[in-house]
């Protein structure tokens, strides 16, 4: 595809795009200020004490390092979205142009921007990411994340190497080219195009909310001195962004009192005491905790107005650098005694973090006396938070598992929700009637309503009546928080789901476009097992063509979505199959008759993720008379008789 068409499909999933300049466009066509930058950058870094050789100041150097927009005032496309003719007219004049996502509100997208092993490390230290969108970068990755509707200000931790583009940034988004010549690239399987970003987990929102906080607390807590200054002295609306870490030689910082530098704001200084002056009141700006781009802004604005003569700009700006590199090696990140406070956080950390998994440690176990070998292959149970997905060939006892699944978590004293849109809620209930009472399904068409009364009192049944909610109305998923929190306030805790099928569900807005529908119903899904800790279990249909006989049978045989396999902590798919030499799973050819009159079916386990267990093939028993689903014994392989050794 090329690049208009990319940024068009962008805009059409509601995301704020501009033109970036590439590499390619930087050599084919650059700027017409291209050569004042250049000289621009050159100049910044001789007025250091160390200054970069010439050699290094060059057109490739540059090009490596620019990201900059090539439409004029992009901010614009903060606040709102640009118009398909805009899109269409930037692209078709600058077809080289790389392609950046405008991140923050106006595109409900937060973007963590790892840039080493050490910032993966972190994150996955911390809790790590959901499955959600990732872009492979020049020298890491780009995590999207769904906006979490507080503004959050473009971040840069360069201690954990982590960089958080949000309201007022963007970044480069794929197919564009990265300035060491590579391409971003979304990981395989995780497009934006196959799924949406998911909402930040708990440790991200910790993050986010740090930083937010942070902000405002840094704000608040100069509120006063800020004022002052405004009284004293006049700083300008536009603040010239400070540079970054420049190695020069310490200056010694004199400590002079609040009084006093508010007085020096004031009144100035005298020609012979410029230096010593600008010197302390950096220091102190510095001090303070305001930012760089701030304390330079209001330095500046001093040496004009207040000194005079005025101080040598190169002069005071090296002055500037040559503190703020003494204030940042005298900070605990480059203090001697750094790592052991890392090593103390880290620990810290660590014991809140299994204090928080003790704490709201969720496993639900459904064995009972018939599926033992399944709950302890799945680590004892469905895991809190995390989303399981059944699929089957017809007839393989998908409804009937997950129904003998729903009553054994209902005698293991957690409730169910069961949404049921292929059954009405007497069948279920004859169902589980069958397995208790010791009669066949069919004896219930011809029992009488007295005897049906009396099996309401068998014990299991009076239990698994007392804690399984049967929904069969067509209620958006938006809804479902509405169904939850009663169930919750009555047992005291979340109830199990349980969803037969996927394709039935709805939601509010109706997408028209059956894919889209359904992914839009996996992200929401994926989140109320989040937000409720709490298993959720959907049972989806195959495409027909793996009901062939002699096929090979993989996730990708999931018919409603290609975001299923992406989404779900755990897949597994009912059949009859052989396992092939090269361990793949192969749908026997009379898998119908095998399932109809035997009974024998498989669970084929394709992914287990999360602490969700392990993959592979549990063998399982099917008996629809007494509707019960059980572990089916498996003969041991007999063992292979070795050939005697020649020193035996």
């Amino acid at each position: 595809m090329k690049k208009i068409e990319i940024a068009l499909s962008y805009l059409e999933k509601g995301l704020s795009v501009i033109p970036l300049y590439s590499p390619e466009m930087l050599q084919t066509k650059p700027p017409r200020n291209f050569i004042a930058k250049l000289k621009q950058e050159y100049e910044k870094n001789n007025q250091l004490e160390n200054p970069l050789p010439k050699e290094v100041i060059t057109k490739d150097a540059f090009i490596r390092k620019c990201k900059a927009p090539c439409v004029s005032g992009w901010k614009e496309y903060q606040h709102r979205l640009p118009t398909k003719e805009e899109v269409t007219h930037w692209f078709t004049m600058n077809p080289l142009a790389n392609i950046a996502i405008i991140t923050g509100a106006i595109s409900n997208l937060v973007v963590f921007d790892l840039d080493s092993d050490h910032a993966v490390e972190y994150a996955e230290q911390e809790g790590g990411f959901p499955d959600t969108v990732k872009v492979r970068t020049g020298k890491g990755h780009h995590i999207y994340m769904r906006h979490p509707g507080f503004e959050i200000k473009n971040d840069v931790d360069k201690n954990l190497d982590i960089d958080i583009r949000a309201d007022g940034g963007y970044v480069a988004a794929p197919p564009s080219q990265h300035g060491s010549g590579s391409y971003y690239e979304w990981e395989e399987g995780f497009s934006i195009f196959q799924i949406d970003p998911t909402p930040c987990v708990p440790w991200m929102l910790d993050y986010l909310q740090d930083i937010s906080q942070n902000e405002a607390a840094a704000n608040e807590k100069h509120a006063d001195f800020f004022h002052e200054i405004e009284e004293t002295i006049r700083v300008d609306e536009k603040v010239i962004q400070a540079t970054a870490n420049i190695n020069t030689p310490e200056t010694k910082v004199q400590e002079v009192k609040k009084d006093e530098y508010l007085d020096l704001l004031k009144n100035g200084c005298k020609q012979g005491e410029r230096n010593h002056s600008a010197t302390s009141l950096i220091g102190h700006l510095l001090k303070t905790g305001i930012r760089e781009a701030e304390a330079w802004e209001i330095i500046q604005t001093w040496n004009r107005d207040k000194v005079h003569p005025p101080l040598d700009q190169d002069e005071l700006k090296k002055t500037f650098d040559s503190i703020r590199a003494l204030e940042k090696k005298n900070t605990p990140s480059s203090n001697p005694a750094a790592p052991k406070m890392q090593i103390e956080l880290f620990l810290d950390n660590m014991t809140k973090a299994v204090k928080d998994y003790r704490e709201n440690y969720v496993r639900v176990p459904f064995a009972n006396d018939n599926l033992g070998h399944l709950e302890n292959v799945m680590n004892g149970g469905f895991a809190g938070g995390c989303f399981y997905i059944f699929g089957g060939i017809p007839t393989a006892g998908k409804t009937l598992l997950l129904n003998n699944i729903a009553d054994n978590i209902c005698l293991n004293g957690y409730p169910v929700l069961f949404f049921s849109y292929d059954d009405v809620q007497s069948e279920l209930r004859y169902r589980t009637f069958s397995r208790f009472s010791g009669h066949s399904i069919e004896e219930f068409n011809t029992r009488s309503l007295r005897d049906i009364g009396c099996i309401f009192e068998i014990p299991p049944v009076k239990e698994i009546i007392s804690r399984k909610y049967v929904v069969q109305q067509m209620i958006p998923v938006e809804k479902w928080n509405e169904l939850i929190e009663p169930i919750k306030q009555k047992h005291g805790k979340a109830p199990v789901i349980i969803i037969d099928y996927l394709r039935k569900l709805r939601t509010e807005k109706g997408n028209g476009d059956e894919r889209l529908r359904v992914d839009d119903i996996l992200t929401k899904l994926t989140e109320i097992a989040k937000v409720h800790n709490t298993p959720v279990i959907v049972i989806s249909e195959l495409a027909r063509d793996a009901y062939k006989g002699g096929q090979r049978l993989s996730m990708a045989n999931y018919k409603e979505s290609g975001a299923i396999e992406y989404e779900a902590s755990w897949l597994g798919i009912l059949a009859a199959v052989e396992e092939s030499k090269n361990g793949e799973f192969i749908l026997k050819e009379n898998w119908d008759s095998i399932i109809k009159q035997d009974g024998i079916v498989d669970l084929i386990i394709f992914k287990a993720k999360r602490g969700t267990g392990a993959t592979g093939k549990i063998p399982l028993k099917v008996d629809k008379n007494f509707m019960t689903v059980s572990d089916r014994p498996v003969e041991a392989k007999p063992e292979k008789k070795k050939k005697p050794s020649q020193f035996e």
